[in-house]
């Protein structure tokens, strides 16, 4: 604790040290690990890799090399034990026949005794055929047999029968006195019976001979499966029987070889080599406890895991020491890479000497050199982004001068030919009224389509998301070609369902403009028969809404191989249209980028000479607390009725809705510097029953409204002394004094983005883009004279 601390009496506890580490720990392997690490993970798999897979090799065929060896060593030895168990039996077998051919049993032989005792021999006798002794080898370890159990004798004698005077050895008996002893039998003349009796002395010393591992062992039984000799004493003096061991069970059907058991002695199991003494029958197995097979393995697998893991540590010491070699002048190069990121322009990989690689040498160089090319790009990049931007602050002040300057004109065009066809005309005039008026609305459609697909180009374009009535909005549709239709004798039907009699969140212009655009083309192209526009909802999920419109005619339709092309700007079907029927190909264009960028998409499904129908799909937002407007009933050419959008201000008598919203008169500021564009907004104005009152410039709007009382104001943007946003902000100001506020609608021939939103910062409530027709002029006064109206 420091002083100060140790002042205060703080027991604030510093951070502990393994935090930090961890901390620093993860920083350093958030962005992946780095070159060095990769290197050395990759070394070390190499090099190591060999090694563990060497060792696990190792330590799993160390149990497997240990069961190989038990089935070579212990049934050699089990051979060699039988070999010699052999060898012992005919010995036995020889040195008995000898003393009944010598006569010994009569006449003593020099040597016989010794040697039959040399051979574990302990009685040898001459038995009368009623079982008596006649004669007997005097001298042997044991003490004259008075005589033999009735049963006992009985298994002799049957066994000296099957022998046909051969010599037999018997299985394992126990004498009076309870030693394991074999007998020796031979038939012979006249009923009598030769009978010897041997220990198990000699067998019992080699099975003792044999001792190898901690438990490795011999075992010998007799034909029977008793035990000879066994390392457990209690089990040759009980001679236990075995022969429900699988190892004994083959023995006593003659068999040789390998084999597994459980051994009840030493309570685990066992592997054991075994064999057969011919002579006999006996059995000779060679056990050794799997576990110590097992242990020497393990023995085996730790040995070679601690060379493994030695290995691998030299391995990865290497692999450590060599990647901290080759990655030292790559984190140099790294190093380099990021301070150029970082905006170091004069920074530069430095000469690399000594044993670096030479492709390292190179790399360094190959960057430097990149760095230099770099540069110079970066300069001529920045010159050229530049020049870029010059041209494209240009290009946009020419598409806003350019539409100005197109629409300033085609407003006092447009607005005669509205002027005009008020008038008393003759049919023929009319007709001209009507061919110039649909060449000025194509004219104004092309120069919208050319800026529309410059502002999406440039990534310019946003929709708007704001309430409105889908079926008002079909209705507009059909009120806007209703004449177009008429005329050229076609049937214009549309439908919407009701459950899409809703209000919706969307960009109603822009959805106005994709049903335009198809139903003008589908009136293009058909000369007879029938238009038919539809709305259907899709797919409905919560409050998202994916509607589907379709547009049918029964038109001259799209060849299969010409459908996707039509899509792409400035292209139609075939180039004879364009001489036929006119169009620049922007249309559909401009409507696929509406419908992608309203997540949704478009299509068209057309047979040649028999029609077309084009569709697209919207994702729009289902407004549910919004206010339906009032709806009428119309009825349709079946004679059904069926509910309409309301009436679209646009076509509807002006002083009638005035009338019904108990408005006489309506007297609206116009301010318009330019004399044509004065003197047609002024005569449409009048037509509808306005009193206009003109200004000239933004100083003379703002002097009149100081001193009278608008309904609107209509004003025009660019003028002289004063435009129009300033205009707007002082007369703002002023109402903020008089405790008014008047609606004041921009007159604007700009169409480019930014527009709106310009005049809607300076005060202004909304937007009318020249040229103004009847119909826009007329439903934008009963938008703000007459809200409950336009609702």
């Amino acid at each position: 604790m420091s002083p100060a601390n140790q002042a205060s009496g703080s027991n604030e506890t510093p951070p502990l040290p393994q935090a930090g580490f961890v901390a620093r720990f993860c920083d350093r392997f958030r962005f992946g690990l780095r070159l060095h690490h990769l290197l050395f993970i990759a070394f070390t798999i190499i090099a190591g890799a060999p090694i563990v897979v060497l060792a696990m090799w190792e330590g799993n065929s160390a149990f497997q090399n240990e069961l190989d060896s038990v089935h070579e060593r212990h049934l050699l030895v089990a051979r060699n034990l039988t070999v010699t168990m052999s060898r012992y039996v005919k010995d036995v077998k020889a040195v008995f026949g000898l003393v009944f051919e010598s006569g010994a049993l009569n006449h003593p032989v020099a040597g016989l005794t010794d040697l039959l005792m040399s051979l574990n021999v302990v009685h040898v006798c001459l038995l009368a055929p009623d079982g008596t002794l006649e004669a007997e080898i005097k001298g042997l370890s044991r003490d004259p047999i008075a005589s033999l159990p009735a049963p006992l004798l009985m298994d002799l004698r049957r066994l000296a029968d099957s022998a046909h005077s051969q010599i037999a050895i018997s299985n394992l008996y126990h004498d009076p006195s309870g030693m394991p002893v074999f007998y020796l039998v031979k038939q012979l003349p006249a009923g009598r019976l030769g009978l010897g009796v041997f220990t198990t002395s000699y067998l019992v010393s080699i099975q003792q001979a044999i001792t190898f591992g901690d438990h490795g062992h011999a075992v010998i039984v007799d034909a029977k499966g008793q035990v000879i000799a066994h390392p457990l004493k209690d089990w040759v003096a009980a001679s236990r029987d075995m022969a429900g061991t699988p190892v004994v069970d083959a023995m006593m059907r003659g068999e040789t070889g390998v084999g597994q058991f459980s051994s009840p002695a030493f309570n685990g199991d066992m592997i054991a080599g075994y064999a057969v003494v011919p002579e006999t029958g006996w059995g000779v197995m060679v056990p050794q406890p799997i576990s110590e097979l097992r242990r020497r393995a393990d023995q085996v697998n730790e040995a070679a895991t601690v060379i493994a893991l030695v290995s691998f540590g030299g391995a990865a010491l290497m692999a450590w020491l060599l990647v901290l070699y080759l990655a030292r002048p790559v984190r140099s190069i790294a190093a380099t890479a990021e301070a150029v990121l970082n905006g170091n322009d004069e920074i530069s990989v430095p000469a690399f000497h000594g044993l670096v690689p030479f492709e390292i040498r190179r790399l360094g160089a190959a960057f430097n050199t990149m760095l230099d090319s770099q540069r110079r790009r970066a300069a001529e990049t920045h010159q050229a982004l530049l020049q870029a931007e010059n041209s494209n602050t240009a290009k946009s002040q020419f598409l806003a001068n350019i539409s100005h300057e197109i629409r300033t004109p085609m407003n006092g065009v447009v607005g005669m030919i509205e002027l005009m066809k008020l008038t008393n005309l003759s049919s023929t005039q009319r007709r001209y009224v009507e061919t110039a008026t649909q060449s000025s609305q194509s004219l104004l459609r092309l120069i919208d389509d050319i800026l529309d697909l410059s502002r999406i180009e440039v990534g310019r374009l946003e929709l708007e998301n704001a309430p409105f009535h889908l079926p008002s909005l079909i209705h507009d549709i059909r009120m806007l070609f209703a004449d177009q239709a008429r005329t050229k004798g076609l049937t214009l039907w549309a439908s919407v369902p009701d459950a899409l009699n809703v209000m919706l969140m969307g960009d109603r212009h822009r959805l106005l403009q994709i049903l335009a655009n198809l139903v003008s083309n589908a009136l293009k192209f058909t000369s007879d028969g029938t238009i038919t526009l539809r709305g259907m909802i899709e797919r409905g999920v919560g409050t998202t809404l994916r509607i589907r419109f379709e547009v049918s005619d029964t038109g001259i339709g799209i060849p299969a191989n010409r459908q996707d092309m039509i899509f792409d700007a400035f292209t139609q079907a075939d180039s004879s249209m364009t001489r036929r029927y006119g169009g620049t190909g922007l249309g559909l264009s401009i409507a696929r980028q509406l419908c992608h960028m309203m997540d949704g998409d478009i299509g068209v499904e057309s047979v040649v000479g028999v029609g077309s129908t084009f569709w697209f799909t919207v994702l729009l937002e289902h407004k549910a607390d919004a206010a339906l407007p009032p709806t009428l009933t119309t009825t349709v050419p079946d004679g059904r009725t069926e509910p309409s959008a309301f009436i679209s201000p646009a076509s509807r008598e002006f002083r009638a809705a005035l009338e019904r919203a108990g408005r006489h008169a309506v007297s609206i500021l116009l301010v318009e510097d330019n004399a044509a564009n004065m003197r047609v907004t002024q005569a449409l104005l009048e037509t509808l029953g306005c009193r206009v009152t003109q200004a000239h410039n933004g100083l003379e709007a703002v002097d009149l409204y100081r001193g009278n009382a608008f309904d609107m104001v209509l004003m025009d943007c660019q003028m002289p002394e004063m435009d129009g946003y300033e205009a707007t902000r002082a007369i703002r100001q002023i109402e903020g004094f008089q405790n008014r506020r008047t609606p004041i609608v921009a007159l604007t021939a700009h169409a480019m983005e930014g527009s709106r939103e310009a005049s809607l910062e300076s005060g202004m409530d909304d937007q009318i883009t020249k040229p103004l027709t009847m119909a826009t002029l007329t439903g934008k006064l009963l938008e703000w004279l007459i809200p409950a109206e336009a609702s």
